[in-house]
């Protein structure tokens, strides 16, 4: 047998020999020699790891990172006079709330009241008269408008007769006492018995709201033929109206 000698001894053998062999040889070494699994061995010889903490440890680093590096320190004079300027706002924002509250639970107030007059009223029975009566009315009105209280009996007596609380209205939607379209007597209603209610099938609330038109329209400054023509556009209504008046003792 021919003994190949090698160059340098072991040395050189060991020179000479693939690199990757070396490494798969101590790699199967290793494997042989530990107590622990292949994956525990690529684990063990791999890069270190990241230790990576769970979410309640970075939430506790953050509070703490922050609690370590905050800097206590006062306001500035702007950010003092921001402050002041926000909570004067609030309080006047809050003080006109309380205000608008206060006055919607006095209309709510109000209007429960009146609901319950008109609905003690509609209870009542209706009074018709054709007899008169209404003089102290008729007088009350002429000293608070200025219109002659004859004119104000007469539109009264052509109208319904002089009739009391009725509901009686024209074939063209006038209604009460007066005979007023109810547009207008909104526009000038009157609350003559003081109960609080302008209602326009009310002979006091009628004759009033009449008084009141009739010296918007001139009676009171003496066109009184004028302030009738507006009444009703009609020139023998006028003259009607009129004639009944100066039966009545008025002398215009």
């Amino acid at each position: 047998m021919e003994i190949i000698q090698l160059e340098g001894g072991k040395e050189g053998l060991f020179n000479k020999m693939n690199k990757n062999i070396i490494a798969a040889m101590l790699f199967v070494f290793i494997v042989a020699k530990s107590p622990l699994g292949l994956a525990e061995v690529k684990i063990a010889y791999a890069e270190p790891q990241v230790i990576e903490t769970n979410a309640l440890g970075e939430a506790n680093i953050a509070r703490n990172i922050e609690k370590t590096y905050r800097v206590d320190r006062l306001p500035t004079t702007e950010e003092k006079a921001k402050i002041e300027l926000a909570s004067y706002q609030k309080s006047i924002a809050d003080e006109k709330a309380r205000i608008e509250a206060e006055k919607a639970a006095e209309r709510a107030k109000a209007i429960q009241a009146q609901a319950a007059v008109a609905a003690n009223k509609a209870t009542q029975r209706v009074v018709v008269t054709t007899s008169g009566g209404f003089d102290s009315i008729y007088a009350e009105a002429e000293k608070i408008y200025g219109v002659p209280r004859q004119v104000i009996a007469a539109v009264h007596y052509v109208e319904t007769g002089q009739r009391g609380d009725t509901t009686v209205a024209s074939y063209a939607g006038a209604q009460g006492p007066m005979q007023f379209m109810p547009s207008t007597f909104r526009a000038y209603a009157q609350d003559g018995d003081g109960d609080g209610l302008a209602l326009i099938n009310d002979v006091h609330d009628a004759i009033y709201t009449a008084a009141k038109y009739l010296a918007a329209n001139g009676a009171a400054s003496g066109n009184v033929s004028g302030a009738l023509y507006r009444y009703n556009h009609s020139y023998s209504y006028v003259e009607h109206v009129l004639s009944i008046a100066r039966s009545f003792g008025y002398t215009g």
